[in-house]
């Protein structure tokens, strides 16, 4: 269950930007145009998915206190770089024309929004995530040898990683890992 909330956390950080924008405009009509309960229904729901996706911050700043060990980065993929404009042009702009004063968008919103999540969730997307991206955050798929093994792993990093250079990974029980420089 934990992990499950772990995963879900950063599934709504990686919709924190939209979600705030979200809010502000829906915010606004509710203030200025119709006190209409959809909208606010649509507003409370934002706002717990922004609350939960601030604790998601928490999963991707944790400093790791694990035992590390030192390995050479053989092949490397920035997987934040590779998903942004996707998301982008896929995400936030469909999200934006939602109207949550009418019962249907609202609906739809919501349905669509959990299948996001469910398919988010059970592949492990956390690094389709621009909030990491303008955190000065970067993830990257690498291929690393660790004791003449070669090992995939999922790095979280706040610098450009090199190809054939040694870096200290932390072990971590997250679908991630941090790494620093030597």
């Amino acid at each position: 269950m934990k992990k499950l909330f772990r995963k879900f956390s950063l599934f709504c950080n990686a919709f924190l930007i939209m979600n705030l924008l979200f809010l502000g405009k829906e915010s606004y009509l509710y203030a200025t145009k119709d006190k209409n309960y959809f909208i606010l229904s649509g507003i409370i729901l934002i706002s717990i998915s922004i609350g939960i996706g601030l604790v998601g911050l928490i999963y991707i700043f944790r400093k790791s206190n694990s035992t590390h060990y030192n390995c050479t980065v053989i092949k490397k993929q920035n997987k934040t770089d590779s998903y942004y404009f996707g998301y982008f042009s896929l995400f936030v702009l469909l999200f934006m024309s939602f109207d949550l004063s009418d019962v249907l968008n609202l609906i739809t919103f919501i349905v669509l929004m959990l299948i996001l999540s469910i398919v988010y969730c059970r592949n492990s997307m956390f690094y389709i995530n621009p909030t990491i991206l303008l955190l000065g955050k970067r993830i990257f798929a690498l291929t690393i040898n660790k004791n003449d093994h070669f090992e995939d792993v999922l790095v979280i990093a706040n610098f450009d990683i090199k190809m054939n250079e040694q870096y200290a990974f932390f072990s971590s029980n997250y679908e991630f890992t941090t790494c620093k420089k030597l």
